[in-house]
């Protein structure tokens, strides 16, 4: 039995296409609207060589030779805006040196590739790599010493204080952590204050 393929309202489509242009690696922007990568892939060649009113209501799968060259003229012509945008973003992070630029790429993988980043940066993908792996080791050593210093908090107060009360004794400790963030680690550590019960007279 065959299956009825799958009709996209022209919005929708024009709005993928368009955020796909914005970020590199395709196969998220895909997964994120649950669509197929070569459905995303077709899409974006039928906006470059019919345009955005024509583009959501053609579906050729093959170009000529001239779209061909219009097709990859116009991707290579968006790479060097995402490689301009890149460089542009990451000014203040290059003028710093390496672990800063480091910091950069790291903040961005969502948006772009960390390989990419790193060729256009001009810094080594496995001086990244490295630095990336002992950035996470430290950042989760600091996370366990936090959750520690909640966790002795919140026993000393007799699990009466909430993420308020305990973000301001952490501050006092050296911790700037907000209210926001110290429930956040306090739901992971299912940790949850004490309600007092009080008997109703009769």
């Amino acid at each position: 039995m065959k299956l009825n393929k799958k009709e996209y309202h022209p919005d929708f489509k024009l709005k993928v296409v368009k955020l796909s242009f914005e970020k590199v690696k395709l196969v998220h922007i895909a997964r994120k609207f649950n669509i197929t990568y070569n459905t995303l892939w077709n899409w974006r060649k039928n906006y470059i060589i019919h345009g955005e009113e024509n583009f959501s209501v053609l579906e050729k799968t093959k170009l000529t030779s001239q779209e061909k060259k219009i097709y990859d003229l116009e991707i290579k012509t968006r790479e060097l805006d995402t490689e301009f945008k890149i460089i542009k973003e990451a000014a203040d992070y290059l003028q710093k040196g390496p672990p800063f630029i480091f910091e950069y790429i790291a903040k961005n993988e969502q948006n772009y590739s960390s390989y990419m980043m790193c060729k256009i940066l001009e810094v080594n993908f496995g001086s990244y790599n490295n630095w990336k792996n002992e950035f996470v080791s430290e950042r989760q050593k600091w996370k366990m010493m936090v959750k520690e210093e909640i966790v002795s908090i919140f026993i000393l107060s007799q699990k009466r204080y909430g993420s308020k009360r305990i973000s301001v004794e952490l501050q006092r400790s050296g911790y700037q952590l907000s209210a926001d963030t110290v429930r956040r680690y306090m739901r992971e550590l299912n940790l949850h204050v004490a309600v007092k019960k009080y008997k109703i007279k009769t």
